[in-house]
């Protein structure tokens, strides 16, 4: 290439002088015609232009690869080449002058220069050239450029492609990823409830929607609001309002049956939309609707959610693509958690149905008891307790924990409670003898793999308490000379060995005396040592009102944050006349 433009600019220099345009422009053509460089150059493989700074810019030769490179044959034309040059655009696709390209550098400047340039017709594909230019040394024709001009459009169309294949590959993983999190995320909500405002919230972010609702199917078929996102605080007609946003509004009642979607671009202007929906989208601010259906594992639909837009449109199919893969999972876990809420439902009901509906009135005692289902968690536990009224004036108390949770927990709690209270009848006084009887049964019958239990009879007359444990929480005895915790005859749980023993204790009560039985949930937090709790419990204790009938409210508050714990809690209190 050095060789060629040494040899060009050698040939230039030994032409005549040449005359005014446009004589000039015809005769050097012909004069150039007429070396044998050219000759060469037109059997280059590559575009090759030379040019001269007469008028801003004109080519004084174009070999024939150039005219196939641009689809058309390079003008001579004094000043054209400058004309041309508006079609010229950098490798950002932004507009280029002509004394900023290659060319119009090296006319000016006298040095050599290069770049990768966009040559772009109206209704013809982009094409790349590589363009590289040198100046001539023709000091009587002024500044002469050759330029050498690849066309690289294939090579740049190539790695653009590969780029957007990257890019899109990119974009996927980052979906995958966004939904992968999120639905981690949803596993961590406890309940229906939880899970449906998470599932507006994200859906509402990538969607830039407004306003959200969640409605799920109850047992009667009907579609009930469970869940309404962005309603600003104090706006309660707003949040009442949209709280009517469902299916018979949406128009989606098919769609739901089979587990699709329906997006609603303008809902003032939708031929089928009713007055009812207008009205409602002019009274809270929207315009637009995108309803889903969240199907179970089966695929029938479980809960639909709609977002609302302030303005009319339809969200992307990346987007749609994305919230359609995320309401899939949500869906999943939604039916989980209104499983689990419908059994906790109806193991809370048996649990309740099955503790005393009141206590008995025992002479020379006060008794109350109380007990709190966890707020965290879907199924009710095994806490239970209750009291037994003997003929001779004596009373047994029982309070009991048994392992697990939901309807088989529920069940078992119930078994053992009604075999506790018939052992109590037969050998009330001997509370170890009770708890022999209450693990053979539980082990015969295997009514649960383990459950700890406290038994107590206490005889108010004597002044006398006597205990026995399989495993449970210590009792706490409040009196005149403060609090403190019982070992009361400590065995293991029952259903874990058939030969249940322990040894029974006896206790003297002073009048006044406070017998508190509890289950662990009221003693018991994640992260903290057993002691520490209590610990918290004999302080609240000893601060707690003097009346029974308060003493069970005053423990969950004092001892539970914000009187809620995450494991249900079960109080049995008594207190000597």
């Amino acid at each position: 290439m050095l060789a060629a433009t040494t040899r060009i600019a050698h040939e230039l220099h030994e032409l005549p002088e040449l005359p005014e345009l446009p004589e000039l422009q015809e005769q050097h053509e012909q004069q150039l015609d007429d070396t044998p460089i050219l000759q060469i150059m037109e059997g280059a493989p590559h575009g090759i232009l030379i040019a001269s700074a007469v008028q801003g810019g004109t080519a004084l030769y174009a070999n024939a690869k150039l005219g196939d490179i641009f689809g058309t044959r390079v003008s001579t034309g004094p000043g054209e080449l400058y004309a041309a040059s508006t079609a010229i655009f950098d490798r950002n696709g932004e507009p280029l002058a002509f004394e900023d390209s290659p060319l119009g550098i090296t006319l000016r400047t006298r040095r050599p220069a290069s770049a990768e340039l966009q040559y772009r017709i109206p209704g013809e594909p982009v094409r790349w050239m590589d363009i590289t230019t040198t100046p001539l040394d023709c000091p009587r024709r002024g500044p002469v450029a050759v330029a050498y001009i690849h066309d690289i459009s294939s090579r740049r169309h190539a790695a653009l492609e590969l780029d957007e294949a990257n890019r899109r590959l990119g974009q996927q993983l980052d979906d995958l990823t966004w939904v992968h999190r999120l639905t981690e995320e949803l596993t961590e909500d406890a309940s229906l409830e939880d899970t449906l405002e998470r599932v507006l919230a994200e859906g509402a972010q990538l969607l830039h929607a407004e306003f959200g609702v969640a409605r799920v199917l109850d047992e009667q078929g009907q579609m009930r609001t469970r869940a309404v996102h962005g309603v600003p605080p104090g706006k309660p007609e707003m949040h009442q309002a949209l709280q009517e946003i469902g299916p018979q509004h949406l128009l989606v009642a098919d769609i739901l049956s089979e587990g699709g979607s329906t997006i609603i671009e303008d809902v003032l202007n939708h031929p089928s939309i009713g007055q009812e929906l207008r009205d409602l989208a002019r009274s809270t601010g929207f315009r637009a609707l995108y309803a889903l259906a969240l199907p179970g594992a089966g695929g029938k639909p479980v809960a639909a959610v709609a977002w609302a837009f302030a303005q009319a449109g339809r969200p992307t199919s990346r987007q749609r693509q994305l919230t359609e893969t995320y309401c899939r999972f949500a869906g999943q876990i939604a039916e989980n958690n209104h499983l689990y809420e419908r059994e906790h439902a109806i193991a809370s009901t048996l649990q309740q149905s099955m503790l005393a509906p009141r206590l008995p009135d025992v002479p020379g005692l006060q008794i109350a008891a109380c007990s709190l289902p966890g707020a965290q968690g879907m199924q009710a536990g095994g806490d239970w307790y209750d009291v037994v009224a003997f003929d001779d004036g004596t009373a047994g108390l029982a309070l009991g924990d048994v392992m697990g949770k939901g309807l088989g927990a529920a069940a078992a709690m119930g078994q053992m409670r009604t075999a506790l209270r018939s052992y109590a009848l037969v050998e009330g006084q001997d509370p170890a003898a009770v708890l022999t009887d209450l693990n053979a049964l539980t082990v015969d019958m295997s009514l649960t793999d383990m459950a700890t239990v406290l038994y107590a009879h206490i005889d108010p007359a004597a002044r006398r308490a006597v205990l026995a444990s399989a495993g449970h929480c210590p009792p706490l005895l409040v009196d005149g000379e403060g609090a403190r915790f019982l070992r009361a005859g400590q065995g293991v749980p029952l259903g874990v060995v058939d030969d249940w023993s322990a040894e029974q204790e006896a206790v003297e009560l002073a009048p006044g005396s406070l017998l508190i039985l509890y289950t662990d949930g009221l003693v018991e937090r994640r992260g903290e040592e057993l002691g520490v709790g209590l610990e918290r419990l004999r302080q609240s204790a000893l601060a707690a009102p003097t009346e029974v009938g308060e003493l069970c409210a005053w423990l969950m508050h004092d001892c539970l944050d914000e009187g809620v714990g995450p494991d249900d809690v079960a109080i049995l209190a008594v207190r000597l006349r």
